[in-house]
């Protein structure tokens, strides 16, 4: 085993994104500015999710072979 070993950029990238994210959480949970956020951002996505009228899917029949109408 090597006496000091080369971190590589990717270790630091990584390092350095998981900090983030406990700095966002902490930030996000421990404040009353943050925990208004989380929320609002909640009640607005079960607001429109409630208010969708119709949700349009894709139709799979389109890639059925045997369908003539779908060619």
């Amino acid at each position: 085993m090597k006496a000091m070993q080369i971190v590589t950029f990717h270790h630091i990238c990584r390092t350095l994104g998981i900090t983030a994210a406990a700095a966002l959480v902490l930030v996000l949970l421990g404040t009353e500015t943050g925990r208004n956020a989380l929320a609002w951002a909640y009640l607005q996505s079960t607001e429109v999710i409630t208010n969708a009228i119709h949700i349009h899917t894709f139709p799979l029949d389109r890639f059925d072979p045997t369908c003539p109408q779908c060619m």
